[in-house]
Parts: C-alpha cells; structure tokens; sequence
C-alpha cells in the first residue's frame, strides 16, 4: 500500500486496475486506517505496565523509560499521571540520594 492520503480511484490506477477490484481486496486484507498518533497511542497504551513497573519497582526515571523506549519523556509522562501512577519528586526515590 501507498503511504499517505488516497482514494480507491488512485490506488486503481496506480494499479492499472478498476475501483471494484481495489474494493474486493481491500475488503479480503484489511489495514489499519488509523492515523499515526493513535497507533502512537495504542502502543503506548500496551506498554503502560512495562513503564509502571521500570518506574514503581525498578526506579527507573521518566527520562530513562523514554530512552529506553524512544518516546519523549512526555508522553511517558502523561501516560503515567493518564493512569493515576503517582510520580515522585525529581531525583528521589527510596535509597537514593536526593540532588545536591
């Protein structure tokens, strides 16, 4: 499939084929028509345990989860707070010297 924006009447050509016979195989191998930011959203949202114990459990940072994932600590952010994980303090948890 082409990336980007298009009707059944330009894949057609592009396949030098009719709108029918487009229909007929797109209704047999179905695709995900969801725009990017919400399979984005959808990963994130599979991944929301695997953060929530790197951060509760394993005290990881935010920062660190987003690398390790490579997202932008934002979004593992707002992910966290989005399921009531409360978030500690920067540079502190449990055993772990505060910032000088």
């Amino acid at each position: 499939m082409p990336d980007g924006d298009f009707s059944t009447a330009q894949l057609a050509r592009t396949l030098n084929s009719t709108t029918a016979h487009v229909i007929c195989l797109l209704s047999q191998h179905l695709l995900d028509w969801s725009p990017p930011r919400f399979r984005r959203t959808q990963r994130t949202a599979t991944r929301l345990e695997q953060w929530r114990t790197r951060y509760e459990q394993d005290h990881l940072t935010l920062q660190d989860i987003a690398d390790r994932e490579g997202t932008s600590l934002a979004t593992v952010r707002l992910a966290l707070l989005k399921n009531d994980v409360p978030l500690r303090p920067a540079g502190s948890y449990p055993g772990r010297p505060g910032r000088r």
